[in-house]
């Protein structure tokens, strides 16, 4: 019996960014949630994006506060 495959309507997002905010979260000891609420966003929208990969970049007014807010360049979050 062939093996079915799916298709995906869309290709993997980008993790570089991802694994810049995850690691950025843990060295400041802070939660997606507690960061999320102070960059003026719903308390699930970091981790949502982290987690399910949604939006699948950060929009730039988000990406600029996110980055002001962990210390970093915006470039590193694009």
């Amino acid at each position: 019996m062939p093996s079915i495959r799916l298709a995906t309507s869309s290709p993997a997002p980008d993790d570089a960014p991802r694994t810049v905010v995850e690691t950025a979260l843990a060295e400041l000891g802070e939660s997606a949630e507690q960061v999320s609420l102070a960059i003026e966003m719903p308390r699930s929208y970091l981790r949502t994006y982290l987690e399910r990969g949604m939006p699948r970049a950060l929009p730039g007014r988000i990406r600029r506060r996110l980055a002001e807010y962990l210390g970093l360049p915006d470039h590193a979050l694009a």
